[in-house]
């Protein structure tokens, strides 16, 4: 099973370099051929970054008709040992926080921030 960070959904939506991969593997996910879970805070960064209200009710609509995504909501507590962790471990809060979670859970992180290359976990 998969966690999925923000820029995945990134590039889908702005049609970046990685889009045709991303857009192949996050449609899998929306069929439920693929089991993937994202963090609430994920949904949360990618409907900022969109900005526009109805992009971003597209874009919550869509989501959450995906078959194979479970979103995860984050404690506070989780959050305060994400923020620890990322700190130990030398990466910012949102990155520690996908960590944290992909640790937790046995997640493979998927990923194209080059952050986590040295981090210890699978991606």
């Amino acid at each position: 099973m998969y966690l999925v960070d923000a820029n995945v959904f990134l590039e889908v939506l702005y049609k970046r370099d990685k889009w045709v991969e991303s857009y192949e593997f996050l449609n899998r996910v929306k069929e439920g051929a693929i089991r993937a879970y994202t963090l609430h805070f994920t949904i949360h960064a990618v409907s900022a970054i969109l900005g526009k209200p109805d992009l971003v009710s597209k874009f919550l609509s869509e989501v959450s008709t995906w078959r194979g995504l479970t979103i995860i909501d984050s404690r506070i507590d989780d959050e305060v040992m994400a923020a620890e962790l990322a700190s130990r471990v030398g990466l910012d809060f949102d990155d520690g926080l996908h960590y944290y979670y992909a640790k937790k859970l046995g997640l493979k992180l998927v990923s194209f921030d080059k952050d986590f290359d040295r981090a210890d976990v699978e991606s």
